[in-house]
């Protein structure tokens, strides 16, 4: 199965999930729930209750059968991510219209994104052990995040070695990123916050990455 193939099946998950809802409305609760899930494990606390409330309150909204459609849409992210490291949720937002263009929200197409990050990440020079961090704090999907950090790995960067600072004042673009980095195996933090003026919105979100890294003694040890 192609990952074009997997494209169409995963909007087609998310029609099935709809039902009586707006597609749109459930590829938000989708994205949320999956985020929710990948973040969760690595939580303690009131923070892991917290998630576990929102996770339940996004469940409770839908049928079993509607809710089934799920955890399948993520294996399908998962699956497609493995086969092609690209911004796989951020062509679903697109297909099903979800881009809030009244707010101003474009998302940048892959080959323009592919395009900066050979030139923007061109020339870097690397010593393997040294953290090299890659930061857009309007990332929308993390397109261009992505494709900078498949250059680096193009160019003999270790995975190991790629920070990864993603931003957005749009919770959903959060959720999104989250996922994507989260599943491709990235050291990411997911901040939601207004860049302009310069606030949190909520806390910071770190993926498994993160910690497989051992980004919290590195980040502070350079």
């Amino acid at each position: 199965m192609t990952n074009e193939e997997l494209k169409k099946l995963f909007i087609k998950e998310v029609h099935e999930a709809a039902r009586a809802r707006y597609a749109v409305e459930v590829f938000a609760d989708m994205v949320r729930a999956m985020a929710l899930a990948l973040e969760s494990p690595l939580t303690l606390g009131e923070r892991r209750k917290a998630i576990e409330a929102e996770y339940a309150q996004i469940k409770g909204r839908y049928t079993e059968d509607e809710f089934v459609h799920f955890p399948i849409a993520l294996a399908m992210v998962q699956m497609a991510l493995e086969r092609h490291r690209e911004d796989f949720l951020g062509h679903a937002l697109e297909n099903l219209g979800a881009a809030n263009t009244h707010n101003g929200q474009f998302l940048t197409p892959v080959c323009v994104s592919r395009l900066m990050a050979q030139v923007g990440c061109q020339g870097i020079e690397y010593t393997p052990g040294k953290i090299i961090s890659l930061s857009d704090p309007s990332c929308g999907s993390s397109v261009l995040l992505i494709e900078g950090a498949e250059k680096l790995l193009a160019d003999g960067v270790s995975q190991a070695d790629i920070l990864i600072q993603a931003g957005d004042i749009d919770g959903r673009a959060c959720d999104i990123s989250y996922v994507q980095l989260s599943l491709l195996g990235y050291a990411a933090v997911v901040q939601h916050m207004d860049a302009l003026a310069m606030r949190r919105i909520s806390p910071d979100r770190f993926t498994p990455g993160y910690y497989l890294h051992c980004m919290p003694l590195r980040r502070f040890a350079a």
